[in-house]
């Protein structure tokens, strides 16, 4: 899936995998390596900034072409974290990660109007 994302949008870019690898610095036929390899998420993220799209798009997790630009940079950042520590985890560890990560969204959502942690 990821492969054949690539083989679309460097077409659609006019690019050959040989130049695509250049402007971003790779070593050569590392694009060709993603037929059987998963990218790092450092990779990952440099490839879906260099296409403009998201790094969901580039999995294959949404069918639309999205850009990046659908989401705040704060959103973003949050997002590449969240992805990097799921990164090595089971499927299991995953669903426990997720369940908790939500858990500390809620407790942060509540802490907000407590301004006695807010002032220094």
């Amino acid at each position: 899936m990821f492969y054949k994302k690539l083989q679309q949008l460097a077409k659609k870019k006019g690019k050959s995998f040989a130049q695509i690898e250049k402007d971003l610095g790779l070593a050569k036929n590392s694009m060709y390596n993603y037929k059987t390899k998963k990218p790092t998420a450092d990779r990952l993220n440099a490839i879906a900034e260099y296409f403009d799209v998201s790094v969901d798009y580039l999995l294959g997790r949404q069918d639309e072409l999205k850009h990046k630009d659908d989401l705040s940079e704060e959103e973003s950042e949050l997002i590449g974290a969240f992805r990097m520590e799921r990164e090595d985890m089971t499927p299991d560890e995953q669903v426990k990660f997720n369940a908790a990560v939500k858990d500390l969204m809620k407790y942060a959502k509540e802490r907000l109007n407590d301004d006695s942690i807010w002032k220094k």
